[in-house]
C-alpha cells in the first residue's frame, strides 16, 4: 500500500502537478505550442522557434510595430530574447489567446517580474506577438 502511494505521489511530480488543477488553457494546443516555442528559446535552438513565426509576422513590444519579414529576422528575435519564462496561464479570446507568463534570467541578466503577450496564431504559426504593458521587470 505504501508503495502504491509512493508511486503516486512520484507520477504527480512528474507530471507537473502540486494538488491544485493547472491553470485554465494550458494544455490547449495554443498553450502547448507556446510551450514548445518557450522550450526552443530556452535551449537556444532560435532556428526551431524561428519555425513558431509565420512569414511576416509582426512584433509589438511596446514600441512601433514590425514585421519578421524573413527567417533570419525570426531568428534574431528569439535570439534576442532577453528572459527565459514560463507559462503560467493562457486565456482564449476567440481569435486570440492572452499568455502569461513568468520571467526568469535568460541572456539578458536577471528578469523578474511577469509578462503578457496577445498572440494570433494561424495554421500552427504566431502571426501576431502583442506584449502588453505593465506587469513586467526589466532584466538588470
Amino acid at each position: 500500500m505504501r508503495r502504491a502511494a509512493v508511486a503516486l505521489v512520484a507520477i504527480a511530480a512528474l507530471a507537473g502537478c502540486n494538488g491544485d488543477d493547472p491553470p485554465e488553457g494550458i494544455h490547449s494546443p495554443e498553450g502547448v505550442m507556446i510551450r514548445d516555442w518557450l522550450m526552443a528559446v530556452e535551449h537556444y535552438d532560435f532556428s526551431h522557434a524561428a519555425d513558431f513565426f509565420a512569414p511576416g509576422a509582426i512584433i509589438d513590444q511596446g514600441g512601433p510595430p514590425y514585421r519578421l519579414r524573413t527567417r533570419r529576422a525570426a531568428r534574431l528575435f528569439n535570439a534576442t530574447l532577453p528572459c527565459h519564462a514560463d507559462l503560467i496561464g493562457l486565456s482564449d479570446e476567440g481569435s486570440k489567446v492572452l499568455a502569461l507568463f513568468r520571467l526568469r534570467p535568460g541572456p539578458g541578466g536577471d528578469c523578474t517580474g511577469k509578462a503578457r503577450v496577445r498572440y494570433t496564431i494561424e495554421d500552427g504559426q504566431f502571426t501576431e506577438w502583442r506584449q502588453l504593458p505593465g506587469g513586467r521587470s526589466k532584466p538588470v
